[in-house]
C-alpha cells in the first residue's frame, strides 16, 4: 500500500439514490489505497451524509474556497460527473495551490487537472501529457477486493442495480429468474430503498451495506449495471451479466460483453424476462462461468488504486514522472 499517512486530502463526490453511490465509493477507495482518511465535500442530502458517514467518510459542509481555505489540504481530488461543478471545484483548488486531481468515466467531464483518472475499460491507456492514467489498469476499487474468498452458493444471484427506481427492475429481475427456475436463490441489493411488502420466498432483500463485496464473491452469478459494481465483479471472478440502467452506462456494459468478461447487451430497452434468460442460461453453464471468471479478473486485476495512489504520491512529492 502507497503509505501517505501525513498528506492531506480533501475529496469532492456527488451521491443519491438516482446518482448512486460509485463516485463516493471510488473516493474511499483511492483514500484507502493511499492510506490517509476519507475526507469528503460531499454533494447530496442529509440522508446521503449519514449514508457516506456509514461508508467511513467524514464528511464536511461548505463552498470549496471555504473549505480549501480552511482545511489547507495539499490535494483535493474531484469525483463529479457534472462538469461545470468540477470545474469549480477545480479551480478553487488551482487557486489555493492544491495538486488537483480528477477522476472521470469514459473520458467525459472536465479534463483540467494536474492528474486525470480514468479507469474506464473503454479506455486504451493513452496519456495526455503524461497526466493521464487511463484504462482498466487504473479502475479505482477498494484494494482489499482480491481478498475476499467466499464458498459460492450453487444456483445463487445477487441483483445489485441500485437503489431509487432501479430497486423496482432488480425485483422484476429477481421473480423473472426464480420463476424460470425454482432452483435459484437470489439475493436483491436494493440500496436505501423500502423492502417490498412481500416476495417469494427464494428472493432476500439485502438493505443498506457497507460493501457488496462479500454478498458478491459468494454467489455464482450477479447482475449488476454498468458501474463500480460490474469492475468489483470481474475483480471478484464473479460472472456478471450487465445490465445498463441509464443511457450513459451502455458503452461500459458493450465493452465488457465485446471483451468476454461479462454477458449482457446494451442495446434497446432492458427487459426483466432477457435478464432473467441469460441468468438461468449462465447458472447451467459451468464453463462459461469459468470462463467468464478468468476473462474479468484478466481484463479488472483490483491494483488500479494502488496504481493510482503511486502516481498521486509521486506528483504530491514534487516527482513529475
Amino acid at each position: 500500500m502507497t503509505s501517505c499517512a501525513d498528506l492531506r486530502v480533501l475529496f469532492r463526490a456527488p451521491a443519491g439514490a438516482r446518482r448512486g453511490f460509485g463516485h463516493l465509493v471510488r473516493c474511499r477507495s483511492l483514500a484507502r489505497a493511499l492510506g490517509v482518511r476519507p475526507l469528503v465535500a460531499l454533494r447530496g442530502g442529509t440522508a446521503v451524509q449519514e449514508a457516506a458517514l456509514g461508508l467511513g467518510c467524514d464528511v464536511v459542509q461548505g463552498g470549496p474556497s471555504q473549505l480549501l481555505r480552511s482545511l489547507a489540504p495539499e490535494v483535493l481530488v474531484v469525483d463529479d460527473p457534472v462538469t461545470a461543478d468540477a470545474r469549480r471545484w477545480i479551480a478553487a483548488g488551482r487557486r489555493a495551490g492544491c495538486l488537483v486531481v480528477s477522476v472521470h468515466d469514459l473520458g467525459l467531464g472536465c479534463l483540467d487537472a494536474d492528474l486525470v483518472i480514468d479507469g474506464s475499460v473503454t479506455m486504451n491507456g493513452r496519456a495526455r501529457r503524461g497526466t493521464t492514467l487511463a484504462g482498466p489498469r487504473y479502475a479505482l476499487l477498494d484494494p482489499s477486493i482480491r481478498d475476499e474468498e467466499e464458498q459460492r452458493d450453487p444456483f445463487s444471484v445477487l441483483v445489485a442495480l441500485g437503489g431509487g427506481p432501479r430497486a423496482e427492475l432488480a425485483v422484476d429481475i429477481a421473480e423473472a429468474i426464480v420463476d424460470a427456475d425454482p432452483r435459484a436463490t437470489v439475493r436483491v441489493a436494493g440500496g436505501f430503498v423500502s423492502t417490498p411488502a412481500t416476495l417469494p420466498k427464494q428472493i432476500t432483500w439485502v438493505g443498506p451495506s457497507h460493501s457488496l463485496r462479500q454478498e458478491m464473491a459468494r454467489a455464482s452469478v450477479a447482475v449488476v449495471g454498468g458501474g463500480v459494481s460490474l469492475y468489483e465483479a470481474c475483480a471478484l471472478g464473479t460472472p456478471a451479466i450487465g445490465v445498463p440502467v441509464v443511457a450513459a452506462q451502455r458503452p461500459t456494459v458493450a465493452a465488457f460483453v465485446a471483451r468476454g468478461a461479462a454477458k449482457g447487451s446494451a442495446r434497446g430497452t432492458v427487459s426483466a424476462e432477457t435478464v432473467a434468460e441469460a441468468c438461468v442460461s449462465l447458472l447451467s453453464d459451468a464453463a462459461m462461468r469459468r470462463h467468464l471468471s478468468r476473462m474479468g479478473r484478466q481484463l479488472i486485476d483490483g491494483r488500479g488504486a494502488f496504481r493510482a495512489a503511486a502516481a498521486v504520491a509521486r506528483l504530491a512529492a514534487g516527482d513529475s514522472r
